[in-house]
């Protein structure tokens, strides 16, 4: 099935339980100053390591995902975040996750939407907290939808 379907995709879920979450690198640049009144850029990127996820042992799919958040004054960049992350899943039906990891629709709807989601407020908080800690007005970033 190459199309992506809601009931596969619940099942393909429902096979992994969330194990652990594991920041690895969390860097956060000031780079200059934000000034008053003037609007800012804001980019992220999602990017995975080679290879994920790893079988960490028949039970365990291991992610490694990575998260930069920038903010730019023009062409000017001002502060980057960037974040790491190890996410460890329980396979808890690995029939149904082989079956289903398989298609590509699938995988990809996981990789690119259902970990972002899982690690936005997580991510978020980082960009706050790594404004904070180098004296800049922290910008919060916006909801997922």
């Amino acid at each position: 099935m190459s199309d992506f379907s809601g009931d596969r995709f619940s099942r393909l879920l429902k096979s992994l339980t969330l194990r652990e979450i594991t920041p690895m690198e969390l860097l956060s640049k000031r780079l200059g100053d934000i000034p008053q009144g003037v609007e800012m850029q804001l980019e992220w990127k999602q990017a995975f390591a080679d290879g994920d996820p790893v079988l960490a042992s028949p039970e365990i799919e291991i992610f490694r995902p990575k998260f930069d958040f920038f903010v730019r004054q023009g062409t000017a960049e001002v502060f980057h975040q960037t974040s790491i992350f190890i996410l460890a899943f329980n396979v808890v039906d690995p029939a149904a996750f082989r079956e289903l990891w398989a298609e590509e629709s699938l995988r990809k709807v996981f990789m690119e939407k259902q970990i972002q989601r899982t690690m936005w407020p997580i991510f978020r908080q980082h960009v706050i907290d790594g404004m904070s800690r180098l004296a800049m007005q922290p910008i919060p970033l916006p909801w997922l939808i």
